[in-house]
């Protein structure tokens, strides 16, 4: 670890020792830990390389995801989903279209299960397809995810952070497979669930296909994942902007949590002096949060935070 990676890493040691973030529902909340992604050992940060080193991304093969995925394994977790087995018939021959025109019209193709839940079985895939097209450009496609938490800014400030513009025009073959794949998902269609899963845990959400393009894999894959629902990217202003919301969110105002609220002040100022750019890359699993407020050091490094936080259903 580079000397200034080291004592970045250890002031964030200090700053937040037992210190605690607490999301609602998450009960007693979760530990803040320094995270660091040494280039040297991990080679180039993206999205992609995060999920593949955390098992959130595993490499497989269409025989093992598209059965569960045209059987729609994922919905019927959901209490709600109710359709008949002729509609699911009808979807299922139709998402086979989708997957056999990628897998025709796409090279160096690439088929992950992507992890939805811990609590799923693991014969119940979610696939992610990335692919190059003939002119260069990649195409990632996966369909929405749930999750159970809301994060307002009150507890992570937050704004929305400019995608990068690409360094060169899509080619006319891409832009003809993407209307071709736009046609095929809105024929497939959206499938609205609302419900309850028990002791007033409503729930509403969207199922459908979506997809990301861009000129790397990389970059394919973290805008499908933002389109799914499961990826936030954002720009991080600050944790508890408001001095009363955080007491209020802790239930009691104490000498103790004064010092606490201090401690986020330090944090919020130590890694605003350190980077240029401090980035929010929220990974939401349905009740599994996966946080990192992280920067990126002169030498190279990525180095902040990483906060992870489950939802408990307490019916």
């Amino acid at each position: 670890m580079k000397t200034q990676t080291k004592q970045i890493f250890a002031t964030l040691e200090v700053l937040t020792s037992n210190l605690y973030f607490k999301l609602s529902g998450h009960e007693d909340g979760s530990c803040i830990h320094p995270f660091v992604w040494d280039i040297s050992k991990n080679g180039k940060f993206s999205v992609i390389n995060l999920c593949l080193s955390k098992y959130w991304l595993q490499l497989t093969d269409d025989d093992a995801v598209f059965p569960s995925c045209q059987a729609m394994e994922y919905l019927r977790y959901f209490n709600s989903f109710s359709l008949k087995t002729d509609e699911i018939a009808a979807k299922s021959k139709k998402i086979e279209y989708l997957y056999q025109i990628l897998s025709q019209k796409l090279k160096n193709i690439e088929y992950y299960d992507l992890k939805a839940s811990s609590d799923f079985p693991s014969d119940a895939f979610v696939v992610l397809i990335v692919g190059e097209t003939v002119d260069g450009d990649w195409i990632s496609v996966c369909h929405t995810l749930y999750k159970e938490t809301n994060i307002s800014d009150d507890i992570i400030n937050r704004s929305a952070k400019s995608p990068l513009r690409p360094e060169k025009s899509l080619g006319q073959n891409t832009l003809n497979l993407i209307s071709e794949i736009e046609a095929i998902i809105l024929d497939i269609g959206v499938v609205d669930l609302e419900g309850d899963f028990g002791g007033g845990y409503y729930y509403s959400f969207q199922h459908k296909f979506v997809y990301g393009i861009a000129e790397t894999k990389a970059l394919a894959v973290e805008q499908a994942l933002q389109a799914s629902g499961l990826l936030e990217i954002a720009k991080f202003n600050c944790f508890y902007a408001d001095k009363k919301f955080y007491h209020s969110s802790y239930n009691y105002h104490s000498s103790y949590n004064n010092d606490k609220f201090e401690n986020y002040k330090k944090i919020n100022n130590f890694l605003h002096q350190n980077f240029d750019e401090v980035i929010m890359y929220r990974f939401s699993f349905w009740t599994e949060e996966n946080i990192y407020i992280i920067g990126q050091a002169p030498c190279g490094d990525w180095i902040g935070l990483y906060i992870p936080s489950t939802f408990t259903y307490n019916p």
